[in-house]
């Protein structure tokens, strides 16, 4: 089986896919080569912003959760 079929049969999108497959390999490396810098590479932050008509109707908001 491929390894495409493994994430589709999964029921999840290819991006999912590869951040799972990052965030585990981060936390298999040896503990002297999990620095913060390495680590911190797992955390994204995006932003969404509403449109009406064309055009920006809010500024940019985060998708995290509070």
């Amino acid at each position: 089986m491929s390894s495409s079929a493994v994430w589709r049969k999964a029921g999840i999108t290819y991006s999912a896919y590869l951040s799972i497959a990052a965030r585990t390999l981060r936390a298999a490396l040896k503990p002297e080569l999990q620095t913060a810098t390495v680590m911190a590479r797992s955390h994204t932050d995006a932003y969404f912003t509403k449109y009406k008509d064309g055009a920006p109707a809010s500024e940019p908001e985060s998708l995290q959760k509070k």
